[in-house]
């Protein structure tokens, strides 16, 4: 029988792993102390804004890495800047493992297949959000699939999440899209310095001006760096921006019949810097003005957000601008 185990159970590991265990297939959740005791008292409860709940009162769920021992494919859900550790790990207890990298940025193959074998490295994308809403309790407030590299040797995997109502689909050119995804996930630091809901970000127009500004900006480093960029959600950063330009009635219009996005739904992003975690800003805008550097450019407006962020995780807290300040940092 295979043997699944999801490395970095946070917000997106509980849901994954919730998942799985809904469709039936054995499988470890390895996280925190904090959730293992949450998931422990209460079960693990997965919401949806547009799907049924989930509940699964019994979970596997490990804080020792020594739960990778045999496993036959891991779903590593830790943040970026723990990939290096998360791969000794795997290393040591799973060395065989097929590794799923569900994480943010386009960086993490890379430093995955350094210490890993090369073949045995999926990259995947998740392009959902989701957030804590109480002790063992995830909601996820956008629409997506799950996307991944290949289907091939995490069948098992993938055919849990479907079962579950889960949508996974394959791409043909993963790179692309996993900088489709990071470009419209530069929206999480602009989250963040607004600290309030994704909707009340994108309902002011100024905010949409400095996002669609930064994603433009992120397409010319990506083309110097010789990338084409791929979808997201189905759609092209090129499509998000003409949307975010649109006139306030207009864009209203599409989120409410289009976008699929929960009125309550916030980044990651923002949650780590209001429970005091490390930021992933060097995987998102950072990496952008890391790859212009890279291509002999530069990336001006997302190295503003980039300082701006930094700033933020600085304090401990979010500034709460409104999106005419963010526009005005981009125009500094």
């Amino acid at each position: 029988m295979t043997k699944i185990v999801i490395l970095g159970a946070g917000s997106i590991g509980c849901w994954l792993g919730g998942h799985v265990v809904q469709g039936g297939a054995p499988v470890s959740l390895i996280g925190r102390e904090r959730y293992k005791d949450q998931i422990a008292a209460h079960g693990l409860t997965l919401t949806h804004f547009e799907r049924e709940r989930i509940h699964c009162p019994e979970v596997d769920f490990q804080t020792d890495a020594k739960a990778l021992h045999g496993a036959d494919i891991v779903a590593l859900c830790v943040k970026s800047q723990d990939s290096e550790i998360a791969a000794k790990q795997i290393l040591h207890y799973a060395p065989e493992a097929v590794v799923v990298s569900f994480q943010n940025g386009i960086r993490n193959p890379e430093t995955l297949r350094a210490i890993l074998p090369a073949e045995n490295i999926v990259p995947a994308i998740v392009p959902f959000n989701v957030t804590p809403n109480g002790p063992g309790a995830f909601h996820c407030g956008t629409a997506g699939d799950v996307v991944v590299d290949t289907h091939g040797a995490i069948e098992p995997l993938v055919t849990a999440l479907e079962r579950a109502g889960q949508g996974v689909r394959q791409s043909e050119q993963i790179l692309g899209d996993q900088w489709a995804k990071m470009i419209v996930n530069l929206n999480n630091g602009l989250n963040t310095l607004s600290g309030g809901t994704l909707r009340d970000g994108l309902f002011q127009r100024d905010y949409r001006r400095a996002l669609a500004a930064c994603v433009e900006e992120a397409m010319e480093v990506a083309d110097a760096n010789g990338v084409s960029v791929g979808n997201f959600n189905g759609r092209s950063p090129a499509a998000l921006v003409k949307t975010l330009r649109l006139p306030d009635m207009a864009y209203r219009l599409i989120m409410q019949t289009i976008v699929k996005i929960d009125a309550k739904a916030r980044s990651s992003m923002l949650d780590d810097l209001e429970a005091g975690r490390v930021s992933e800003i060097d995987y998102l805008q950072g990496e952008i003005v890391k790859r212009a550097a890279i291509a002999g450019a530069q990336a001006p407006l997302n190295a503003a957000i980039l300082a701006a962020v930094e700033q933020a995780f600085a304090a401990g807290k979010s500034p709460k601008l409104t999106g005419s300040d963010i526009y005005a940092l981009l125009k500094k």
